[in-house]
């Protein structure tokens, strides 16, 4: 009662305009959701980025930087000399950042700030703000709110007895509420009456999909490379059992689970129980895990780190791309792929 009383009049303050939000001179568009963890909102920003890059857009990312080391400004973006500190932006603006190189990565609690330096310092024409819902400070042109395709987000209850950190009210200002999964699946007719109680947005599904593996030398790796295999599993992350239920289909032998809390900081003493003296085994884990590990001067040089690989996934459309083409070209005008 008290959380979900302080959130409501936090919300009333805005939405009554005694609070006002701020501009950014470009379009903003939001990945957000209404609870903790889980629902894709990193690899979901991925794939817009991918989408926006095809339109022949210049994006940005803004993200708080969770759990990082400073609270710094720091702007990211190795293709024009400025390497990712993980340490220092985070593991998911550093995942981000490493995957599209010539993208700027702001991290900062202040997203208006955050906004007005990367225009100086390296110019873009679309800002994509990563977990934004509840930063209602920035004015956002565009929001999309994942909800897991279980669609248990709108059954579920305030933290600390539930995971939801926003009301679910809040849907009901989403321009397209995007279901997410980690397998492939058909919108189901049966939900539509729950959710059209919070919205009458666009409606998409989006399905994360393990593509391949990539060790800590940056090499690609087929997904065979594990099927048959001893593996030590190991992730910090909201969901491990979803992580864990993936390297199973995938045909791994998982000898070991191991689960830290999320954003857990990784140690030498984490590496000696996990691979537990043998030279042979095998370790998987979570892409945002492993830009922990592999952008860490410490443990780079073990020679454990030769065995250790983070599987990755694709975002597949599953139905309702429309409706996200849509609300870019809405802001940015006709786009084409």
């Amino acid at each position: 009662m008290l959380y979900g009383g302080a959130v409501s009049v936090r919300n009333f303050g805005y939405d009554a305009k005694v609070f006002r939000a701020r501009r950014l001179p470009i379009p903003v568009v939001s990945v957000g959701n209404i609870t903790v963890g889980g629902s894709g909102k990193t690899p979901f920003v991925m794939f817009l980025i991918e989408r926006l890059l095809s339109f022949g857009k210049r994006p940005a990312v803004l993200s708080r930087g969770y759990k990082r080391m400073t609270d710094d400004l720091v702007i990211s973006c190795p293709g024009k000399g400025s390497e990712p500190d993980v340490q220092m932006i985070g593991d998911e603006p550093a995942l981000i950042s490493q995957t599209f190189p010539n993208v700027p990565v702001a991290v900062h609690k202040d997203r208006y700030r955050a906004g007005l330096a990367v225009l100086e310092s390296h110019g873009c024409d679309a800002f994509l703000l990563d977990d934004g819902l509840q930063n209602r400070e920035l004015y956002r042109d565009v929001d999309f709110v994942l909800i897991r395709n279980s669609i248990s987000d709108l059954r579920d209850t305030y933290l600390p007895a539930g995971n939801l950190r926003d009301s679910k009210r809040r849907v009901s200002q989403a321009d397209v509420v995007v279901l997410t999964s980690h397998a492939a699946f058909e919108f189901r007719e049966a939900d539509i009456d729950l959710i059209r109680k919070y919205s009458t947005a666009g409606i998409a599904g989006l399905s994360f999909l393990p593509s391949h593996l990539v060790d800590s030398a940056g090499s690609i790796r087929p997904l065979e490379k594990i099927a048959g295999k001893d593996v030590a599993a190991f992730c910090a992350v909201a969901n491990p059992g979803q992580f864990f239920d993936e390297l199973e289909k995938l045909g791994a032998r998982i000898v070991s689970k191991t689960s830290y809390r999320d954003h857990h900081w990784f140690d030498e003493y984490d590496l000696d129980e996990l691979f537990g003296g043998s030279e042979e085994l095998l370790a998987v884990t979570t892409p945002k895990d492993a830009v922990r590990l592999f952008l860490d001067e410490e443990l780079s040089g073990r020679e454990e780190m030769k065995r250790i690989m983070a599987l990755h996934e694709k975002a597949v459309v599953n139905f309702g791309l429309e409706h996200i083409d849509s609300a870019l070209t809405g802001i940015f005008g006709e786009v084409h792929a």
